[in-house]
């Protein structure tokens, strides 16, 4: 850059700045719908919207759409009609994996009146599109949950889609905002309209509709031709002990459907929601599963880079000959999505298999780029964690597996039953989505459980009925207002003493709320820090809005002692929190 800045000032060259702008061609998804043609009962839905758009009146819907259903068509719609009312849009996705096909049909309809906004692109994309909305440029903006906060002028509308999935909520670093309540607040200080949207709503939404916060609208068919794909439980438990083979991960049952698959040139969505090969080493003498030293969390190895890492603090260490404590051999346990992508190539020869998961999705597009080869047909199977189970739409995936639905089930957390129930029926819902009829199987060793059978029978009211049972008679959210203390230090001994001594003043100051705890997190150690917590529950029955609980806790914390920040012991406070681990 020198050597051109001399030869400028010799006039021997010319120097001009052009400005590249981003671009959202990428985003032109095969399966992008050109035309948007509501059927009557999607109608219904958007003229019941439109009603207080067009009144300049503030609403907020909760959207309860199958899977399949075209809720996505009624976002577009409403977008172009809120557009002509010269209004503006926001659309909040729960995963960037989403971003591309979503708002690649936006892309199709406003072309460079759209924006899209995730936590993958550059602070120059960020900064550049900033300056663009300030600017009045856009009529929508796509994106995930700090989408919330753009600056659109004359807002009309909020979608938050998959309203029930926890990373809406940001976590850390502090604020700890959850968007969909930020959209609620956005929509009422703006009077525009809210749509918490999604195929299986969260409990605090099904809750709040029945309270009247929320006005209740449903989609209850698929879209066009597509019928709900024919649902198959195996039970791992039998499948092991009749085959005597207790390291099988594809039953005869799912291998036989893939084949016959694979056969009619029709394509396969796999889950498995545990990345790397195998999630446990242990060793054959001693038993011990080899931890990560900094988060006392059980590593995982992946076979592709021949590496072991913690996927808390993402340290990463070469593959342990032996085992650490007694030298013994070490032997691979578990199933991770690397590890079912070996099976696959073994047992179906020449079979392409696409995997997608955290570590094929780090760089910048490949997000677009494998949703992109899966359109295509370029290849038979989508293998992937979680951010295959939502939104994404194949008309030819007519077979879903899940390769084991017990994984997340039995973690020491309230929600997590509620969460292996949505995992199951929204992957569930990704078959059969053309005119091709689908089939999914659920391989489980526990099919009696209520999350996993009921969502085998795609029968979410039963199950929700029974979920809201078991929170009212235990006083879990949506039945009361929580919130978590959650104390780190790197002495295990003074972050246990600081949290007794917190409960116990907690206890002293009111008889208002309850108090449980302290105790160690579920996951005690992570990067180094020991955490404990403390609980505090308001019943929603005595403190409508939750006033009571933040007006003490505005005053406690002003009043305690802050010398556990000089010792180094941190005290976060979480509202609502979406995750007790």
């Amino acid at each position: 850059s020198v050597m051109c800045r001399a030869l400028e000032k010799k006039e021997l060259i010319s120097i001009e700045k052009i400005r590249k702008e981003p671009t959202l061609d990428n985003l032109k998804v095969n399966t992008i719908r050109k035309s948007i043609n509501l059927t009557k009962a999607q109608k219904k839905v958007a003229n019941t919207i439109m009603i207080p758009i067009k009144n300049q009146d503030h609403a907020a819907f909760l959207l309860h759409g199958v899977t399949g259903s075209g809720k996505t068509e009624v976002y577009m719609h409403l977008a172009k009609e809120i557009e002509k009312l010269n209004k503006t849009s926001i659309i909040l996705l729960p995963e960037i994996a989403l971003t591309p096909q979503i708002a690649g049909r936006f892309y199709s309809t406003f072309k460079d009146r759209v924006a899209v906004w995730h936590s993958r692109m550059t602070v120059t994309e960020r900064n550049w599109i900033w300056r663009q909305i300030c600017d009045g440029k856009y009529s929508v903006v796509v994106g995930a949950r700090s989408a919330v906060f753009a600056p659109m002028k004359n807002l009309g509308l909020i979608v938050v889609d998959e309203e029930q999935e926890s990373s809406f909520k940001q976590q850390s670093p502090a604020p700890r905002y959850h968007a969909r309540d930020v959209a609620l607040v956005r929509a009422k200080l703006s009077r525009s309209v809210a749509i918490l949207s999604g195929a299986t709503p969260s409990l605090e939404s099904f809750y709040n509709q029945f309270k009247g916060k929320l006005e209740y609208l449903k989609l209850s068919s698929r879209f066009g031709n597509a019928v709900y794909p024919k649902v198959h439980v195996v039970d791992l438990k039998r499948e092991w002990k009749e085959r005597e083979n207790y390291s099988i991960i594809l039953s005869q049952l799912l291998s036989e459907k893939i084949a016959d698959r694979l056969d009619k040139k029709e394509q396969i969505i796999l889950l498995q929601n545990r990345r790397g090969f195998s999630p446990v080493l242990m060793c054959d003498n001693c038993d011990q599963v080899q931890m990560c030293n900094n988060c006392h969390i059980a590593l995982t190895f992946h076979k592709s880079e021949n590496k072991v890492k913690c996927h808390y603090c993402d340290d990463v260490h070469s593959f342990p000959l032996v085992c650490g404590e007694c030298t013994g051999a070490l032997r691979l346990g578990g199933t991770g999505t690397q590890k079912v992508e070996e099976v696959l190539l073994r047992m179906f020869p020449g079979v392409k298999c696409l995997r997608m998961d955290l570590d094929t999705t780090r760089k910048k597009g490949s997000y677009t780029a494998i949703l992109e080869k899966f359109s295509s047909g370029q290849y038979d199977i989508l293998l992937g964690t979680q951010m295959i189970a939502k939104g994404l739409d194949f008309p030819n995936v007519t077979l879903v597996g899940v390769v084991n639905a017990d994984t997340g089930l039995f973690l020491p957390d309230f929600r997590a039953g509620e969460r292996t129930f949505q995992l199951i029926y929204q992957v569930a819902g990704r078959s059969g989505r053309g005119d091709k009829p689908g089939e999914v199987i659920i391989q489980t060793s526990h099919p009696n459980d209520p999350a996993i059978n009921f969502a085998s029978q795609l029968d979410i009211e039963n199950y929700y009925m029974i979920c809201m049972d078991e929170r009212e008679e235990l006083m879990y959210p949506p039945f009361s207002w929580m919130v978590r203390l959650e104390l780190t230090g790197l002495d295990k001994e003074r972050v246990q003493l600081r949290a007794m001594n917190l409960a116990k003043d907690l206890q002293g100051k009111t008889k208002l709320f309850e108090i449980i705890g302290p105790a160690p997190c579920p996951l005690e150690r992570i990067r180094g820090r020991f955490r404990y917590q403390v609980i505090l529950k308001s019943r929603k029955d005595l403190d409508k809005n939750g006033q009571e609980l933040r007006k003490f806790l505005a005053l406690f914390f002003r009043q305690i002692d802050r010398k556990h920040e000089r010792s180094g012991i941190k005290i976060n406070l979480d509202v609502d929190p979406v995750s007790l681990l």
